[in-house]
This record gives C-alpha cells, sequence and structure tokens, in this order.
C-alpha cells in the first residue's frame, strides 16, 4: 500500500511552470502523471532541482503525439524530450522489471529496459528509495511506496531491493550512491555499502561513454572531493580509471599514494589532488556554472604537471601533455574535442603566467575560443595553488576590456569549444600570417553532450 504525505510543504510553489504544464496536460488527455525522482527529493529537503522528470502511464508514442514540442529519444531507455525552448522535460512512461531479468544469475545486467507498467512497478524498478518518490500535483501529496521519505527523514541512500543485485544490474548505481551520499551529506546504508564493496570491480561491464559521463557529473557536482574520497575508499576509483592513478605512483602504487595526499601535512601532486578538487567543488557553488569537460580534464591532470609548467619550454610542455593525456583519453573514451580543449588550456595555463615581456601580447588570448574555459581554469588553479592572485585580476581585467569578443564559449554554452577549428594549434605563439579582412576566425565548436539530458536518467531514477 503506498504510503501519502498530503500537504508536504515548499514544493508545490517551487515546480517549475512547464513541467505543470507537462503533468497537468497528461492528466487531462487521461493519463496517469507525476513528478517523481530526483527534483521530488530535492524539493522535499528544500533544494532547488536542476532538473524536472515526469512519469506518467502515457507511452512515449503517446506523448510525442500529445506533445508537438516533444521527440522520442532512446533505445535501452525510450521516453519522450518535451522542449520548451532550451529547457527539456524528461518524460518517461511507467516501467516494470524486463521480463528477462534474472534468467542469468550469473549475469543479472539490465540490457534493455522498456517494458511498461504501473505507478508502483515504476517505484520498485528504481535504484535507491530516496529516487522513487512521485509527487501528485492535483492532490499536493508525496506518493511512497518504498519508504524513500524515512530514508531523507535519516539521510541515508539506501537500495530498493537486494543491494548486490540492484548492484549488478547497473553497475553505474554504485557511482550514482557515491554521488547521491556526497552531495546530499548522507550516509550509505551499511549493506548498500557492503555490497558496493562487493560488486565494485563489475563498473568495468560498462560502457565507456556511461562511465565518463558519471564522472563529469560527479567532478560538476559542488562535492568532488568527498565524491573521490570515497571513489577511492571502494576502490571504484582504481577499476574506473586505472590508467589516471597509475600517474601517481604505478598500477600498484598510485592509489596508496592519493590516499596519501589526504593526509595533514602531505606534499606533491597526490595532495594538489584534492586541493583541486575543493576550489572546482567551491567555484561550482560559488558561481553555479556548469563547467567545461575540457576543463575538468585540465584539472585532473593538473596536479601532475605543476613541475613541467613551470619549467619546461613550450615544446616540452605540450610533448608531456600529450604523453600523459593521449593514453588516459583512450583507456576512458574521452573525446578527442575534450582532450584538446584541455591541452590547449593547460598550455594557456602557462602562458596567462608568463613573464611581463610577453605581457603585451596578452589581448591576443583573450581572442582564441578557449579563452573563457582557460579563464575559468586559471581561477581554480590559483585558488588550489594558493597564489597567482594578480594574474587572475589581470586576465579578469583584460576579459571585461575586450567583452565585446569571443570568450571561448562553445554553441551550447558551456564552454564546450577550443577544438581548434580557429585554425590553431592550441600553443600559445603568436601566429605568423594575418588573416584577412572578410575570413572570421573561430569555428563553432561541438558541444561535448550529444543531447540535452542524459537519456537514461529518469527510467533508472537518477536524478
Amino acid at each position: 500500500m503506498a504510503q501519502q504525505n498530503p500537504g508536504i510543504p515548499g514544493i508545490l510553489p517551487n515546480i517549475d511552470p512547464d513541467a505543470l504544464k507537462v503533468v497537468r496536460k497528461l492528466l487531462h488527455a487521461g493519463h496517469e502523471a507525476y513528478l517523481v525522482g530526483g527534483c521530488v527529493r530535492d524539493l522535499y529537503l528544500g533544494l532547488m532541482p536542476k532538473d524536472f522528470d515526469i512519469a506518467t502511464s502515457a507511452t512515449p508514442e503517446a506523448i510525442r503525439k500529445l506533445f508537438r514540442n516533444s521527440r522520442i529519444i532512446g533505445r535501452r531507455f525510450k521516453l519522450a524530450h518535451v522542449f520548451f525552448g532550451q529547457k527539456v522535460m524528461e518524460t518517461a512512461t511507467f516501467r516494470t522489471k524486463p521480463r528477462d531479468a534474472g534468467d542469468d544469475p550469473n549475469n543479472p545486467l539490465i540490457t534493455h529496459d522498456n517494458e511498461w507498467g504501473s505507478v508502483e512497478d515504476d517505484a520498485r524498478r528504481r535504484d535507491f528509495t530516496i529516487n522513487a518518490l512521485f509527487f501528485d500535483v492535483e492532490n499536493q501529496e508525496v506518493v511512497d511506496f518504498v519508504d524513500g521519505l524515512y530514508d531523507l527523514d535519516q539521510a541515508t541512500v539506501r537500495t530498493i531491493g537486494e543491494p548486490a543485485l540492484r548492484f549488478r544490474e547497473d553497475p553505474v548505481r554504485m557511482l550514482r550512491a557515491i554521488k547521491f551520499a556526497s552531495r546530499l551529506d548522507f550516509k550509505i546504508e551499511p549493506a548498500t555499502w557492503a555490497a558496493l564493496l562487493e560488486v565494485a570491480p563489475d563498473i568495468v561491464k560498462c560502457s565507456r561513454a556511461r562511465l565518463i559521463e558519471e564522472i563529469y557529473k560527479l567532478l560538476r557536482s559542488g562535492s568532488a572531493r568527498p565524491c573521490f574520497e570515497r571513489l577511492l575508499e571502494s576502490r571504484l576509483l582504481q577499476h574506473v580509471m586505472p590508467s589516471y592513478t597509475s600517474l601517481y605512483g604505478g598500477e600498484d602504487n598510485g592509489a596508496v599514494a592519493l590516499a596519501a595526499g589526504l593526509s595533514e601535512g602531505a606534499s606533491g601532486p597526490a595532495h594538489l589532488f584534492w586541493r583541486f578538487l575543493d576550489a572546482l567543488d567551491d567555484f561550482v557553488k560559488t558561481t553555479k556554472q556548469e563547467v567545461a569537460n575540457g576543463v575538468l580534464q585540465a584539472i585532473l591532470f593538473a596536479p601532475l604537471l605543476q613541475r613541467e609548467m613551470g619549467e619546461d619550454a613550450r615544446q616540452g610542455l605540450d610533448r608531456t601533455i600529450e604523453r600523459m593525456m593521449t593514453p588516459v583519453g583512450a583507456a576512458l573514451g574521452i573525446a578527442r574535442r575534450d582532450r584538446e580543449l584541455a591541452r590547449q588550456i593547460l598550455m594557456a595555463r602557462r602562458r596567462m603566467s608568463a613573464s611581463t615581456g610577453r605581457r603585451r601580447r596578452g589581448s591576443s588570448v583573450t581572442q582564441r575560443d578557449y579563452f573563457h574555459d582557460a579563464l575559468v581554469f586559471l581561477g581554480v588553479s590559483v585558488a588550489a595553488l594558493g597564489d597567482g592572485g594578480s594574474e587572475l585580476a589581470r586576465w579578469k581585467s583584460l576579459a571585461a576590456a575586450s567583452s565585446g569578443g569571443p570568450h571561448g564559449r562553445g554553441n551550447d554554452g558551456r564552454g564546450n569549444g577550443g577544438d581548434g577549428s580557429d585554425g590553431s594549434d592550441g600553443s600559445d605563439e603568436p601566429r605568423r600570417r594575418r588573416r584577412r579582412g572578410g575570413r572570421k576566425r573561430g569555428g563553432k565548436s561541438a558541444s561535448s553532450s550529444s543531447s540535452p539530458k542524459d537519456s537514461g536518467a529518469a527510467a533508472t531514477g537518477d536524478r
């Protein structure tokens, strides 16, 4: 029997008006419809959701027919996106556990999830109790089949059902458990944590694309430091990013070095790694900006390049960056444009902290496609290292003075540009050939995301 809690204060007034339009239009057409998942969780906790997801009895085809401003996406998780300008309302049909799930007890991995069910079926197949809450906008009630409100009150992340099985069905859920616990400052329920430790090696069964996207979400969460501490403790970091952790001390000792970097009085690249994550968290919380993938990559590699940035010639630094990033990028499936943007940012960091003799050419850097992202990285770097404040102030002043020019934002507004389309190789040297009047510099940069939102999130309770 569903536990219903009428009159939950603070939820309805803070719901996005367009989300209410979608829900009420579905209800008017005779379908069941609720707000679901992370938006209900966050509103209950007094937080402002980033996204508003909707669950309904309507099929994707029925949703598409009802909303002209929509399209159907996804194969593994088929659902509909309803568009309001740049805003997307992810609208998913109630699902039930796939009929063939569990046929092979040795491999319960879910490879498709397009079997429709009831609202209760949909709740029980989600990942965590705190993500399986439905808000009834007409009756202003939270509908709770799995004691999710109790776990919210207890600040606990708990799987729905048997934890080890749920993690084996979709190993990415382990990363999500860490993300939610870290971002909300919750504890992970003991049985859930024990199962996570047991199943951690299965994370390699997930596609590289899903894994790197989840890593980016952790880095952008505003809680990157506690997320990566838990990743390290659970050994998920070593399984997801072995080629990266090995840069800190070899295949076996990299994780040990990163753990030692947490100690008071520690120094070296491993200690800098945690300081950069702290600085990134402060930036995200303060500015609310969504940091570009290339900036996140630059932040991951910056602790390993501090000596080279200060000592190596430009060509030597470029070769070192390439040597470090190429095997890691290949192993994780990092998009070439994101690796290239990270390289350009790291090279620009050297230029932006160069001696005053080169400052007369500083204004040219502000015209590069990647300048905005390089400035974001410079701010994070200054905060992490504790020096360079005067450099940051100078470049911010130059940015303000040239605000009419390009500042490195790609056409998605997230700064995922800098793919070299301006004709540069990403180096800091001035151009040798002057461009003529009719030819424009720069090009459109590709977004690092193939869709406005992660296409399976509403279906898996990921918000």
